[in-house]
């Protein structure tokens, strides 16, 4: 019974051990080691909690992004719908609505935006990955329309900077709305993700559609659900943005499509679906910060910024699937 206790433990040990989570665990040690030799700051948690503000929008997309791999899909549009939804509610205020009034617009667009998304791609079956890359161009094209070169901005007091209001102190470290806001979310989509029958149908989605079929899942409920839950959430990341730089610009958040991607691939969510880790995606969020940061404290370019996420990228996939790289090896 001892010899069978202890394989059960071990078994258990490497069960835990083994999960994808760990290695961009370790990547974010290895990272917060090197930028802490690198500067003193990193060292400082106000330092590190008013970095990790800024990208927090970010974060809260990837969470859903995370849900959408998970079922074999993807949402590059995701930073779009974020700007559009930051425009319309810009546009509303100036055009005469209170900011109370402004805010549900905005997220209504958001969600239209999901909805778009998820019309196409669930009861058209067309491929998520060109569908988002058209509506993209599509969402960011509304903004320009509108905006223009220029910037819309003079919001209300109230409403700028929310993420500036502390919701509670840590020494001189302050925890705002925004963070406070993706670990809620972050709990939420772990619980949806991972405790629910929704959540089953998720990943029973990414790992075999027709399979799911059989089982009486409908896939194309849990598509357009999945892209409203998205569109929904990058409006609320449009807004929160919007509020953190006091204005609108159509290129607002331009080119953030492959952060996004990264921390859901990093976090260990597999690409072709029927696997993903909302605890995975919430380290992966704060390695690519904290990465982020520490590579412009180091005054490095932003051609080698994009290298070294490349190549942090790279390492997430390859690390964990090193023992089938050598098993192929030997097999031949």
């Amino acid at each position: 019974m001892k010899g069978l206790d202890g394989r059960s433990k071990r078994g258990k040990l490497s069960a835990v051990f083994s999960r994808r989570e760990w290695v961009p665990f370790g990547l974010l040690l290895a990272t917060l080691i090197v930028s802490a030799s690198l500067s003193e700051s990193f060292r400082d948690l106000a330092y590190l909690l008013r970095t990790t503000t800024r990208y927090m929008e970010l974060g809260m997309t990837a969470l859903t992004m995370t849900l959408i791999v998970s079922a074999g899909m993807i949402d590059l549009s995701v930073p779009a719908t974020m700007c559009c939804s930051a425009t319309v509610a810009a546009l509303a205020f100036h055009a005469g609505l209170p900011m109370e009034a402004a805010i549900p617009l905005g997220l209504l667009t958001g969600l239209a935006c999901g909805a778009v998304n998820g019309l196409l791609i669930a009861y058209l079956n067309l491929p998520s990955m060109i569908v988002t890359i058209g509506t993209m161009s599509v969402f960011r094209g509304i903004s320009q329309i509108f905006i223009g070169d220029k910037s819309l901005g003079k919001f209300p007091e109230w409403f700028n900077s929310i993420e500036k209001i502390p919701v509670f102190m840590i020494g001189k470290a302050r925890f705002g709305v925004t963070i406070l806001a993706f670990i809620l979310l972050a709990f939420a989509f772990y619980l949806v993700l991972h405790k629910t029958g929704f959540g089953r149908k998720v990943l029973a989605v990414g790992a075999n559609e027709q399979a799911a079929i059989f089982s009486s899942v409908n896939t194309r409920r849990v598509k357009l659900q999945l892209f409203l839950l998205s569109g929904f959430v990058s409006g609320i990341a449009g807004l929160l943005t919007m509020s953190r730089l006091l204005l609108v610009r159509y290129d607002m958040n331009l080119n953030s499509e492959i952060d996004v991607v990264a921390m859901v691939l990093l976090g260990g969510a597999e690409i072709s679906g029927g696997n993903g880790s909302i605890i995975g995606t919430f380290i992966a969020v704060l390695l690519v910060i904290v990465l982020k940061t520490g590579l412009i404290v180091a005054n490095v370019t932003s051609d080698a910024q994009m290298f070294m996420m490349g190549l942090i990228l790279l390492l997430s996939i390859i690390i964990p699937n090193i023992g089938k790289l050598v098993q192929g090896f030997r097999d031949r």
